[in-house]
């Protein structure tokens, strides 16, 4: 029976105690009201008080009108107080450059955190699943997340706890059946665009039917086995890091690298990721790519070297020691400091920059090739350009990024160095496009291309070069028109 099938869950996780507030998120789906009807069955065995909290997305019209009156009525039906707000979910997702689901979960425990808050409740109860959770693993291991990501959704985490979490979504369906409970259906859950649904109703299925037909059983237990190893790793780089690191104060960690340099690959990850969560507070924005680039300066040999992270924060090599921490910016600072960005392009090969609406192509010419290219270099057409580097006077990899805090180069028929902050003064470029323009450096983070205006005097090609690269570009970006085409 599911309701014993919760219940164990409950004491599993010790999502509830005795004289606990409890809000329900109720969207009005089978899975929310069947966690609200299951605990109110709880109500007298913990002495429960109960309050329903509903957010309108504003994203199916009448259909979401109709869901709000569901609620309501239910709300008032079972005498229980409920807080209901609307979200333009469309016009905030398009002001914070999120997808509608980022948007949608970013707004949805914002506001349950907020009416929980209201009415003074200590937990907050929803309806995810078994099912959802399965679905969230595969999402996050298709989207390359690490140990933490292929735990899928947390049972409690928190104020949050989800009872439901090891039922299935027919099990929820057939509770539902069984007691006649009425239940309001998410059309939108059928349409393909969002990527979960993609995963509910095509790969899911297919991976059901063509190679494994337990696959839900399957991802449940390695997502198990991946959280007993996790909460492994974690107690071991809780006890480490006392070890390693200490808090300078609020918004500055230093980690020893004598005693960080001998622990092991997977505990020197962990170890920055705990130490970037004690500084920032979050690990929002931080990824594979940056733990890579902090472990890369722990092993730089010289006296100092720093970088940029995310969310103005820094990490600094200083002799034996590692800061990691948050840089203040002064007004005067903040139009002078870019978010920084970085892509490794492919030699040779096509890369696609879908979030900047750039497409590179890069061949490598031999010395036929060049020649017939000395008379092509710089020719450009509306948001497409075209340049030739000399091969031996680069080294590889590649990488493209966007200005860095005392950038450098030789611009092409110009004499001498230049700052690239002064460059883009003397070119009359907006503050507000500069960081958004690409540069092309080497591995040495040398500046050899400023994108669509001038190349590095040091890698041009001429009559001596043997070997070159040929880069195509193109930008789809509606500031490249009003740059790069005045």
């Amino acid at each position: 029976m599911l309701e014993e099938k919760v219940l164990q869950t409950i004491q599993k996780f010790d999502m509830l105690s005795f004289n606990d507030r409890v809000l329900i998120g109720i969207s009005g789906g089978p899975d929310s009201v069947t966690l609200l009807n299951v605990l109110l069955s709880f109500k007298k065995r913990y002495s429960l008080s109960f309050f329903i909290a509903h957010l309108d997305h504003m994203l199916r019209g009448k259909e979401s009108d109709e869901d709000v009156n569901f609620v309501k009525n239910l709300a008032q039906k079972l005498d229980l107080p409920c807080e209901v707000k609307s979200c333009n979910l469309t016009k905030n997702a398009r002001k914070e450059h999120l997808t509608l689901e980022e948007a949608a979960r970013k707004y949805r425990y914002k506001f349950y955190l907020e009416s929980a808050k209201k009415f003074e409740a200590n937990k907050i109860a929803l309806g995810h699943n078994a099912d959802d959770q399965v679905e969230t693993v595969l999402m996050r291991f298709l989207r390359g997340s690490g140990l933490e990501g292929l735990m899928g959704i947390p049972p409690v985490r928190g104020k949050i706890i989800r009872p439901l979490i090891e039922c299935s979504r027919a099990e929820v369906e057939e509770y539902c059946k069984e007691n006649k409970i009425e239940y309001r259906v998410d059309s939108s859950n059928k349409e393909v665009v969002y990527f979960r649904n993609k995963i509910r109703l095509e790969l899911l299925p297919l991976l059901s039917k063509s190679y494994n037909k337990n696959i839900k059983d399957t991802m449940l237990r390695l997502r198990s086995i991946i959280s007993e190893v996790s909460a492994y790793l974690h107690q071991e780089t809780e006890l480490l890091f006392k070890e390693v690191a200490r808090r300078e104060s609020p918004e500055t960690v230093i980690i020893d690298l004598k005693k960080f340099t001998s622990l092991p690959l997977a505990l020197k990850r962990r170890i920055i990721r705990k130490s970037i969560e004690v500084v920032k507070g979050n690990l929002y924005s931080i990824s594979f790519k940056h733990n890579n680039e902090i472990l890369k300066l722990t092993e730089y040999q010289l006296g100092e070297k720093e970088i940029y992270l995310p969310d103005n924060l820094m990490a600094k090599k200083i002799y034996n020691k590692m800061m990691i921490y948050k840089k203040e910016i002064s007004k005067e600072q903040t139009e002078e400091v870019p978010t920084p960005w970085e892509y490794d392009i492919l030699i040779p090969g096509e890369t696609e920059i879908k979030s900047l609406g750039i497409k590179f192509e890069i061949k490598i010419l031999g010395s036929v090739g060049i020649k017939s290219s000395l008379y092509l270099t710089g020719k450009k057409s509306k948001g497409e350009f075209l340049e030739f580097i000399d091969y031996n006077k680069v080294k590889l990899p590649l990488k493209l990024r966007n200005r860095r805090s005392g950038d450098r180069f030789y611009p092409l028929k110009m004499k001498g160095l230049k700052k690239v902050k002064d460059f883009f003064i003397d070119n009359k470029i907006p503050k507000s496009y500069r960081d958004l323009i690409p540069i092309l450096v080497d591995s040495e983070d040398k500046i050899i291309w400023i994108m669509g205006m001038r190349l590095d005097d040091r890698v041009k090609i001429n009559s001596d070069t043997k070997k070159a690269l040929c880069v195509k570009t193109k930008i789809k970006h509606v500031f490249c028109r009003d740059i790069f085409n005045s």
